[in-house]
């Protein structure tokens, strides 16, 4: 048995909810598990077990419950609260005000008189994580590097995606933590993670910065996002993704103009929620009941290099993209007594490469990938 312990804190409003997540706010080792799983598969797990599938590879260290006999994991993870800062808020008691780019990152907890908040764990609330592995100790090294990348890049919670929940090493007790090089270099497939980053900020600003890139890919261009031309109306908004918005837009408002073309906006999440004047558009993975969500395989990710500086990170979980050749079902609602109508529509992935290939994004440097959290 190998007991692998990091100390970690929060270093974004972390969602992380138990039982009662509008009251409480914990962090739990079950949803641990499920985020090192997560990693572990996008990664293309071990690079020392590559003679085995994925799925072989997840049931032996994860353990499984398929079949009629189940497999145990053998990977138990368990977690010491610290230093603890819960809370009870929406966005603009973070201190986000609306249509902020802040907010953008965290909508669904805008402040409206139905909804009185959300447990948080505010930025600096402290814990310890221990791995124990009692598995092939082969395979120490690796279970320290799935640890070590969900300690650099990982988050927890609701809106993990969308820069909440983000971690970052406390300032002692890592002495088994690798570098983020070092780390990614125990898997079978770490190039299909792309790691960029926007100019560094403070850490004030990082969760802006995000906000601000994320939002001039997906606006459409309402009133304020005209800002980017100095309020002047006469122009058209300069947001690098209006065009694909633009598209989507008309999609989702059955516009005769649009109607065969495919949609851009789907590979970056489902459900879609479009409200018009005849009711509520819901655009979905699969047709009638055969719904689900499709989780964005695009991570926001506040970041905090070793010696103090911030970082806005936008990473690129490739293994996650949206799958060729599958079209998005859209659910239009016809108003009045009329019959909603369903539409499948084809899926470009022209928005998510656009947005890969943006020219303000740039690779980690050198230093910052082989830096080692201090022990």
């Amino acid at each position: 048995m190998k007991a692998h312990t990091f100390t970690l804190e929060t270093i974004s409003p972390c969602f992380c909810g138990g039982a009662e997540p509008k009251e409480l706010a914990e962090i739990r080792a079950p949803s641990i598990r499920g985020q090192l799983r997560w990693w572990f598969r996008t990664l293309g797990g071990f690079k020392n077990l590559d003679g085995q599938t994925i799925r072989e590879q997840e049931q032996q260290i994860f353990g499984s419950i398929a079949g009629t006999t189940g497999l145990a994991g053998k990977l138990a993870v368990r977690i010491l609260p610290r230093a603890s800062r819960p809370a009870v808020v929406d966005c603009q008691g973070l201190g986000y005000r609306q249509f902020s780019d802040e907010s953008y990152l965290t909508f669904p907890i805008q402040s409206r008189q139905e909804f009185n908040g959300r447990g948080v764990l505010l930025t600096g609330s402290s814990f310890e994580l221990t791995a124990i592995w009692r598995g092939d100790r082969r395979l120490d090294e690796s279970i320290n590097a799935l640890i070590s990348v969900f300690a650099h890049i990982g988050s927890l919670g609701f809106r993990g995606r969308r820069a909440m929940g983000a971690l970052g090493f406390c300032n002692s007790g890592n002495p088994n933590a690798l570098s983020l090089q070092d780390a990614l270099a125990h898997f079978g497939r770490p190039q299909d993670l792309q790691i960029r980053c926007l100019r560094a900020t403070t850490a004030d600003g990082v969760i802006s910065s995000l906000g601000a890139w994320l939002r001039q890919w997906r606006a459409h261009g309402r009133t304020q996002d005209h800002r980017l031309n100095r309020g002047d109306h006469t122009k058209p908004p300069l947001n690098k993704g209006f065009g694909y918005a633009k598209r989507n837009h008309d999609l989702g408002y059955g516009l005769q103009d649009s109607r065969n073309l495919p949609a851009y906006r789907p590979p970056l999440g489902l459900p879609i929620i479009q409200r018009t004047g005849r009711g509520t558009n819901t655009w979905n993975w699969g047709p009638g009941r055969n719904q689900g969500r499709f989780a964005s395989p695009v991570l926001l990710r506040p970041y905090r290099t070793l010696t103090g500086q911030w970082l806005p990170l936008v990473i690129f979980a490739n293994a996650h993209r949206w799958p060729a050749g599958h079209g998005v079902h859209q659910r239009m609602a016809a108003g009045g007594r009329g019959q909603a109508q369903e539409v499948e529509h084809a899926v470009s992935l022209d928005l998510y490469d656009a947005m890969r290939n943006d020219p303000d994004l740039r690779p980690l440097a050198a230093e910052i990938l082989r830096a080692k959290p201090v022990a």
